[in-house]
């Protein structure tokens, strides 16, 4: 700087010299010279220089140090922006002069930004790359929130995943003209085509349903039915590994089945035996020598005596209208209603016995009468506490109902 001023200095020595020895005229043109090298040495010495303001689109963008500079930066951006045609979207840009610190004028690369920052037509994207095969390019937020929103689609909110695209996706930024970008529908159409799968560990608490377990037993009659052990469902807890692809699953693995509350199976006794009668009551029974009450082959026994419901007779079904018969000799001591019997017959026999025949649907016979094993007495209904056709038959002793089966032949 010092040998700078010195010179300078010299310069100005040698011109005054020149300027007292010259014409008027020559006199101006020396001291405008000399104001110039002045202005030069005070740039110089300050470290100011004159530059270049530029205004692109009503703003001021950056500081050159030539026109120049700005068709490099231009250059630049050409380079930086992928489509083509850039110089048809940059606008011309207008200059005014000014005098700037030397560190204050931007570079031709800090140019080049400002003018793609201030350019509408030019954007930042990405193209999107599918097993490496470019497929679109869009605005970087739009294709990123797509591609964030078909990963989550198929996430279950209750448990913990992760998802992936079963086909490499990769991006790449850069800049382009916005005219060459596709838009959110276009971008939302080929990222939704993308498949997705979705891993996860899920644990379920699962009911283990009891079974029943039924125990046959020859110390209760047939139809005697009861729980001596209550069912209780119990309690399996289940971690499998799913993998969904779009939320299909197409892989289930049991990681473990821990036994959170076991099962208590039910457990059901049925009676088998047709009579609880002892042999020496069958013995008496079969010497009383009753026939059976309904015509052979026209029924079935839907209920036995006993039968674990305080039943104490045998529901003989058939057909409405079949005929009932007296089972031994005797006299009618009760035909008509009896409450939840409906119409009933009670024959009084010679021993003191007494058998009765329940629900019928008609009375063939009257209080007094006297029947012969065989006839007809009534007709099976259901009428009174009946929910279908068929005979109530009881045998009565001594005032006490006893199992009829074996007098009419049911304990064989």
């Amino acid at each position: 700087m010092g040998d700078v001023i010195t010179l300078i200095i010299d310069c100005i020595k040698s011109a005054a010299s020149t300027i007292k020895n010259s014409s008027k005229k020559a006199k101006q043109g020396m001291f405008a010279a000399i104001a110039i090298i002045a202005i030069f040495a005070s740039l110089s010495f300050t470290g100011t220089r004159i530059a270049y303001e530029v205004n692109y689109g009503g703003r001021n963008i950056a500081t050159v140090s030539s026109k120049e500079q700005f068709n490099e930066a231009l250059k630049l951006v050409t380079n930086m922006v992928e489509s083509k045609g850039v110089e048809t979207v940059v606008e011309k840009p207008t200059f005014s002069t000014t005098i700037v610190l030397s560190e204050n004028i931007n570079s031709t690369n800090e140019i080049a930004n400002a003018i793609i920052d201030n350019t509408d037509a030019i954007v930042e994207a990405s193209t999107l790359y599918v097993d490496g095969k470019a497929v679109l390019c869009a605005e970087k937020a739009t294709l990123e929130s797509a591609l964030n929103t078909r990963l989550n689609a198929y996430k279950p909110s209750d448990v913990e995943c992760t998802s992936r695209f079963t086909k490499s996706i990769s991006q790449e930024n850069s800049y382009y003209m916005t005219s060459d970008l596709a838009n959110k529908d276009q971008v939302e159409s080929v990222v939704n085509e993308l498949e997705v799968i979705t891993e996860l560990r899920k644990t379920t608490d699962v009911m283990v349903p009891y079974t029943s377990t039924v125990k046959k037993t020859n110390e209760q009659i047939i139809g005697y039915s009861a729980v001596t052990v209550k069912g209780v469902s119990g309690v399996n807890r289940l971690t499998q590994d799913i993998v969904m692809v779009n939320g299909n699953v197409t892989s289930c693995v049991d990681v473990s089945n821990e036994v959170v509350i076991a099962p208590v199976n039910e457990v059901i006794v049925k009676g088998t035996a047709k009579t609880l009668a002892s042999a020496k009551q069958k013995q008496e029974a079969h010497a009383a020598g009753f026939i059976f009450p309904v015509p052979a082959g026209t029924w079935r026994i839907s209920s036995y005596w006993g039968d674990g419901r305080n039943h104490k007779g045998i529901d003989i079904c058939a057909n409405g209208g079949t005929s009932i018969f007296a089972v031994a000799d005797g006299k009618v001591v009760h035909a008509g209603w009896k409450g939840d019997y409906g119409y009933c017959v009670i024959i009084e026999h010679a021993s003191g016995m007494r058998t009765l025949y329940a629900h019928a649907r008609q009375v063939c016979c009257s209080v007094g009468d006297t029947v012969s094993q065989g006839e007809v007495i009534a007709l099976v209904g259901t009428t009174g506490q009946s929910t279908g056709n068929h005979v109530h038959f009881e045998v009565i002793v001594n005032g006490r109902r006893i199992d009829p089966a074996p007098y009419i032949g049911l304990d064989k």
